[in-house]
């Protein structure tokens, strides 16, 4: 495969410990909601599905916040 699945992105962000998962560079383009109910299946917190020009921010708590 040529690209990560969205549960092995979960299975990786699970096992790095981190608060939110955010899913970028998604094919075919349009599944958003398909590709969070996936990534839910190996990853239990915060997800955020990107989109064109989707600004996220890393605040210095560690938090993540988007637009």
């Amino acid at each position: 495969a040529y690209h990560t699945t969205a549960e092995e992105a979960g299975e990786v962000a699970t096992a790095a410990g981190v608060k939110t998962l955010v899913l970028t560079h998604l094919i075919p383009a349009g599944a958003q909601g398909t590709f969070a109910e996936r990534a839910a299946k190996t990853f239990h917190g915060r997800i955020i599905v990107g989109d064109d020009l989707k600004t996220i921010t890393i605040n210095g708590d560690n938090n993540a916040s988007h637009n």
